[in-house]
């Protein structure tokens, strides 16, 4: 009898050991089929574009060429400088926007913030659509302005370019940033802004010294957001530039097919890569998780 238990035992003891063995291996199992296709469909892409970069007269030629011809450089600085423009314009305006509706609550709110969410579930290229209608040469607003003014028409008009460009870049980026500012302000206790207005601090102080570095973490998203999604940004770009504005992805595009040259469109799109990964990496240095969390 004592010697039928101490077998069962064993038995029971051995059984839960190779469930533990399986449940240990069991997180690994299921990650392989998402690692794969990670290596797949980005690691392999991506190994090939480095390794075209690099097909050159020298290991660096084509990052030299990129570099030093005023045509490529050119498209690295405008696409920061509309980056980097974007991202103030919808940081401030998104700030300014999910500040008011953290703070207030009234009827129809939910129905403004489903306002404010929809372009995101629209394509670049749709929106650069109703950039062109609104302000086109026969845009709404650009035929309204004329009407008024007298001006001829199309004076006001200025859908295709630098300007269109930064229109749309900034209608579709600004509800990202707001919805993220927003989340990152409605999680914020309360108590800490009610706790500086019963000590003196006006709504400024209030903000500037209690509210925003609490939502530090929360703007720097935002900002790493709309730059990463500014600099590669393509089908708005693709409708709104007009040939007047080079920006990197459209740079990319162009010299593939009018020069079929791989090798240096592979290397302007390390160089757009490594820009787009360094500012998101370095957020997540300063301050720990993901921008997209």
């Amino acid at each position: 009898m004592v010697a039928q238990t101490l077998r069962d035992r064993a038995v029971e003891s051995l059984r839960q050991h190779r469930l533990e063995d399986v449940e240990s291996y069991l997180p690994f199992a299921l990650s392989v089929p998402v690692g794969l296709l990670y290596v797949l469909f980005l690691g392999l892409p991506l190994a090939t574009i480095v390794h075209l970069s690099v097909q050159g007269e020298t290991l660096w030629s084509n990052y030299l060429t990129v570099l030093t011809n005023p045509g490529y450089r050119g498209s690295i600085l405008i696409s920061l400088q509309i980056a980097v423009t974007v991202t103030a314009i919808t940081t401030v305006l998104g700030l300014l926007i999910s500040y008011f509706l953290a703070r207030n609550d009234f009827r129809g709110k939910r129905i403004v913030i489903a306002i404010i969410n929809f372009p995101t579930s629209l394509p670049g290229i749709l929106i650069a659509w109703g950039i062109i209608v609104l302000v086109g040469r026969q845009g709404i607003f650009s035929l309204l302005g004329s009407a008024i003014t007298g001006a001829r028409s199309g004076e006001f008009a200025f859908a295709l370019g630098f300007w269109g460009l930064l229109a749309g870049y900034t209608y579709f980026t600004l509800p990202r940033v707001t919805m993220t500012l927003l989340s990152s302000l409605e999680n914020l206790d309360r108590e800490l802004e009610e706790s500086a207005y019963s000590l003196g601090a006006s709504r400024f102080q209030t903000f500037r010294h209690v509210v925003l570095p609490e939502i530090a973490p929360g703007v720097a998203s935002g900002i790493v957001l709309a730059f990463s999604i500014n600099m590669v940004a393509f089908g708005t770009a693709l409708l709104l530039a007009a040939g007047e504005v080079a920006v990197l992805p459209l740079k990319i595009y162009s010299v593939i097919l009018g020069f079929g040259d791989y090798n240096t469109a592979s290397a302007l799109a390390v160089v757009l890569t490594v820009i787009t990964l360094g500012v998101i990496m370095a957020y997540g240095y300063l301050f720990g998780g993901s921008v997209y969390e």
